[in-house]
């Protein structure tokens, strides 16, 4: 009787590990079809990525709960007195138990990484940056975390350990870490705010509200790191940044304006001084034709009279530059036709004894 009834659900268990294997190769062919025929027609590549990660673990998950199950039929075979046989059975069936829930577990994180990191891909290709590689692998890990303390919640629950007191205990030690690194988690809170709505990229010109001005080095998770013009790293933490307004010279064009004030005396024909200052800078080599420039009267001030030459350059970078050469080529080409820039100067009258004071 033992061995026709050991044999009968021995049987059972090739029956069940056969049928799993065999499911699996069915759920592998039928997503590989999906794969290949439909989804490759669909536009977004969110489809193709998730296919192909489930593609992956199908057949092996499916195979581990075949095996499970099988393991269970055997172990009908014993009875419980029977201590040997049943308690090797019973611990091979925990150890096949905490493979699947962890095989599961690595599946759905492989899962939300493969769609989190598209995600990413997305956002990348929209604002031109590397988004993907700075944010990634930190987020990848963070979820593999969570998904993983699900598991083993999960693993204890199973073996009828009590999981309340350990959620109270976590809830209550990652509030104590909360307060603890407060100001770390607000930055890194703002790098995440940062790299998705990118005010600014690595490589632009930005103004920080105390008005240094730098180029974007590098953008972190916990601060900013700005090269300014001494050559030497401002670096911002990241909750600063979000909270003030800042000028980003580089967005959304590189092309910026630059201009040069400059005085004539009164009396000077403004017709032809605003003619040389547009071909000064129509000649201009980094001055763009489009938009053109423009002379404009600003000030009656109590010297001269100021004119103001606009223009935009491709570049910010170029700005300084370009008002320098500018100013220059004013200043000869003025000179040689004979338009004066007046010093400041102020008129006394001497009122003698016998002169009234008219005003």
């Amino acid at each position: 009787m033992f061995e026709n009834k050991l044999l009968y659900h021995f049987s059972i268990a090739l029956i069940i590990l056969s049928a799993s294997w065999i499911l699996g190769k069915i759920l592998k062919f039928v997503l590989n079809f999906i794969g290949k025929k439909i989804l490759t027609k669909t536009k977004t590549s969110l489809d193709d990525k998730l296919i192909g990660e489930a593609r992956k673990h199908v057949t092996l998950i499916s195979v581990i709960i075949g095996f499970y199950i099988a393991l269970e039929e055997v172990r009908k075979a014993f009875s419980a007195t029977e201590f040997t046989h049943h308690q090797i059975l019973y611990y091979i069936g925990i150890a096949l138990f905490v493979v699947i829930v962890l095989a599961i577990a690595r599946t759905i994180s492989k899962l939300i990484e493969a769609t989190f990191e598209w995600y990413m891909d997305e956002v990348s290709l929209k604002t031109q940056s590397n988004i993907t590689a700075t944010i990634a692998p930190l987020t990848n890990k963070i979820v593999s975390i969570i998904i993983f303390l699900v598991g083993i919640i999960i693993i204890l629950d199973y073996f009828g350990v009590s999981i309340g007191s350990l959620l109270v205990s976590l809830g209550v030690g990652s509030l104590a870490i909360a307060l603890a690194a407060q100001d770390t988690l607000s930055n890194m809170i703002a790098g995440f705010v940062i790299m998705i709505d990118r005010p600014y990229r690595v490589g632009d010109r930005i103004q920080l509200p105390s008005g240094e001005i730098g180029d974007v080095a590098e953008i972190g998770l916990r601060s900013t790191r700005i090269l300014n013009f001494d050559n030497n790293y401002v670096v911002v933490p990241n909750a600063e940044i979000v909270k003030f307004r800042l000028i980003n010279f580089s967005y959304p064009q590189e092309a910026v304006r630059a201009y040069v004030d400059v005085g004539v005396a009164y009396g000077t024909d403004v017709t032809k001084a605003r003619d040389i200052l547009l071909n000064i800078a129509n000649n201009h080599p980094e001055v763009l034709k489009d938009p053109a420039a423009e002379v404009f009267v600003t000030e009656f001030s109590s010297s001269a009279l100021i004119l103001r030459l606009n223009m935009r350059t491709s570049d910010f970078k170029k700005k300084w530059l370009v008002e320098t050469s500018i100013r220059e080529t004013i200043y000869k080409t003025f000179s040689e036709a004979g338009i004066t820039i007046p010093l400041p100067q102020q008129v006394v009258h001497l009122i003698g004894k016998d002169e009234t004071k008219t005003s």
